[in-house]
């Protein structure tokens, strides 16, 4: 196991990174090492772990994900810490809750978009603590159940609540999209769309499986025909061959989404786009009324876009899936220059780190000190060359 300070991480970038990026790298720690809450009887026990914000601070399902993922790279023992005590409230029927709040509050009606797996994965590939991955394995097999028994129809996979989602106005499904008021949902409730991006988080979680079950001397073979099956399904159902996009699909009807957002490029960040359909979603990625240069959270001329959290203003997690995906799959001057444009416009805001972003105006929204975007600045610097 391993903890690095500040200064002994940034040591071995010194040489390679742009005072910039190294800039961005050192507030980056900073800020998800001031929201780490370390006090005595948490819910989760007396464990330092990451929240996303100390204003409502709780552990909160892809949050402590993306959190653990990223200080894995300096801190193998926070970041194990920040999944695991999450996960210690998984409910009786597998499914692992939408948040729980430092004063006990536990939302478990709706979960989060399922990157579980793919994050422990990518921890243990650092930490190498088989312990870790055989108990997160467990429990991802419970949530993978889960999925399959209630957010499923026999075909794709869909986002749901417990209760009465109507009364609630969807409330609690669009809360486990993580997309809370995306216009994505405007046009029908969401519980009847196969979302896009939901689809392609299954496919990645059924590798991962199948990757964690190999390395743990377990079977295989199911993991992996699940992966190919949806795989296939998301090629054959999700993309829009009129418009040239993959959308959301309405799954009682049939009928396409019109909504482009970061979600549209999920495909290629799960490397399952063929090439002419990735070479479709880069037309859009660099159109100027669409995704370029900011990677807003729905396209920019979409009629539903304005600065309301998630209709229109960039998020680093959703829109570096977007650029990953645009850069795996070569096209490396669109994924660059998305990358260089948002890291200049945080680069702008220092000291603060802000929840989301106008790409427009260039200004930091909601809270200033988040954590998740923290992290993804580290992993567009790091990954994105």
């Amino acid at each position: 196991m391993y903890v690095l300070t500040k200064e002994e991480w940034l040591s071995q970038y010194k040489n390679t990174l742009s005072e910039r990026d190294l800039a961005l790298m050192s507030r980056a720690y900073e800020v998800l090492d001031e929201n780490t809450l370390n006090r005595e009887n948490m819910p989760w026990g007396d464990i330092p772990a990451i929240t996303p914000w100390l204003s409502c601070p709780g552990l909160w399902n892809w949050d402590s994900v993306f959190h653990g993922m990223t200080v894995s790279r300096y801190n193998s023992v926070l970041a194990q810490n920040t999944i695991d005590c999450f996960a210690k409230f998984q409910c009786e029927n597998g499914m692992l809750p939408d948040v729980i709040t430092l004063r006990g509050f536990l939302a478990d009606n709706a979960s989060k978009p399922p990157v579980f797996p793919w994050g422990i994965l990518t921890v243990f590939k650092r930490t190498g603590d088989t312990d870790f991955l055989r108990r997160n394995y467990d429990r991802s097999v419970r949530y993978e159940q889960f999925w399959t028994r209630e957010r499923y129809d026999g075909k794709m996979f869909y986002y749901s609540a417990e209760r009465d989602i109507e009364k609630d106005d969807y409330e609690a499904p669009r809360f486990e999209s993580g997309w809370d008021n995306s216009p994505r949902w405007d046009r029908w409730p969401i519980t009847e769309l196969y979302p896009i991006d939901l689809n392609c988080y299954m496919v990645l979680y059924y590798r991962s499986m199948a990757e964690m079950a190999e390395i743990l001397g377990l079977e295989t073979a199911e993991w992996k025909e699940k992966e190919a099956s949806l795989a296939r399904l998301v090629e054959d159902n999700l993309y829009d061959e009129k418009i040239g996009a993959y959308v959301d699909r309405n799954r009682l009807t049939g009928e396409f989404s019109t909504v482009l957002s970061p979600a549209s490029f999920m495909p290629l960040f799960i490397g399952i786009a063929p090439a002419d359909r990735a070479g479709s979603m880069n037309g859009y990625a660099r159109d100027r009324s669409k995704f370029y240069p900011g990677m807003p959270s729905v396209a920019y001329d979409d009629k539903g876009h304005d600065k309301n959290y998630w209709r229109g203003l960039t998020w680093l997690n959703v829109a570096y899936f977007a650029v990953r995906g645009l850069y795996d799959y070569g096209y490396k001057d669109t994924a660059r220059e998305i990358k260089e444009y948002i890291l200049d416009m945080c680069y702008d805001l220092l000291p603060d780190i802000y929840e989301n972003y106008d790409s427009l105006e260039r200004k930091g929204c909601g809270c200033e000190h988040f954590s998740w975007s923290s992290a993804f600045i580290i992993e567009f610097i790091l990954e994105i060359k």
